[in-house]
């Protein structure tokens, strides 16, 4: 972790927040981890006010659990939970899909084929950047939309999709999740918009039952 270069105030406070859920959402914690105020703040170089605000923000958007006399840890999802979001973002980005196939221009999707390239190019044991980038080729996928409205809010589910999906961190590069990222480009390509709200929705239940799994075999 760098130490963060920011001197005022405002500025240590944003970004010690914004460094801490850009490490969350990219998978660099595992759900239940201890987040120790002391250790984020010596490795960021600041002071733990700052760290302290930061978790207390990140709890209350529930990425992390305030334990009283135990600190913070990473929020812990239960497989319902996780169902639930699944569901919500099948919904969601099954329609930006959909609306994209119909207005998405040429250049829009060849720079959603870079996205897609641009996973596979990531080292193959670097799996936090792997999350990192499959996660901005569905960002961008939705944003083709030009549904604004629907874009906030899946912004509003990515924190709880991000970390439900570092239960399974190792899969961006999987052979499986190629082929499904790929049916999603092809069906844009060919401007076939229910075939890729069905690509969409066949890759996102496919991970939903993936992580629910993983939670419901690791819960015993």
């Amino acid at each position: 972790m760098q130490t963060l270069g920011f001197r005022r105030p405002n500025q240590v406070r944003e970004a010690v927040y914004r460094h801490l859920k850009d490490l969350l959402l990219s998978g660099r914690f595992s759900p239940g981890e201890r987040l120790s105020e002391p250790l984020l703040a010596q490795e960021l170089g600041v002071s733990r006010t700052p760290v302290r605000e930061a978790l207390m923000r990140l709890a209350e958007e529930g990425l992390v659990e305030l334990v009283p006399g135990k600190g913070a840890r990473v929020r812990v999802f239960a497989p319902e939970e996780v169902e639930e979001v699944y569901g919500v973002r099948a919904l969601l980005e099954g329609e930006a899909a959909r609306e994209a196939a119909l207005r998405a221009t040429p250049w829009e999707l060849a720079e959603l084929e870079r996205l897609l390239q641009a996973i596979d190019e990531a080292l193959r044991e670097d799996y936090p950047e792997q999350m990192r980038r499959d996660l901005e080729f569905h960002r961008a996928l939705v944003r083709l939309s030009g549904n604004r409205t629907l874009y906030r809010l899946y912004e509003d589910l990515l924190a709880t999709l991000a970390l439900a999906r570092s239960a399974l961190p190792t899969l961006s590069q999987d052979e499986a999740t190629r082929r499904e990222h790929r049916a999603i480009l092809e069906a844009l390509l060919h401007r076939d918009p229910e075939g890729a709200r069905r690509a969409v929705e066949a890759h996102v239940f496919r991970f939903r039952d993936l992580v629910v799994g993983r939670l419901r075999k690791e819960g015993g």
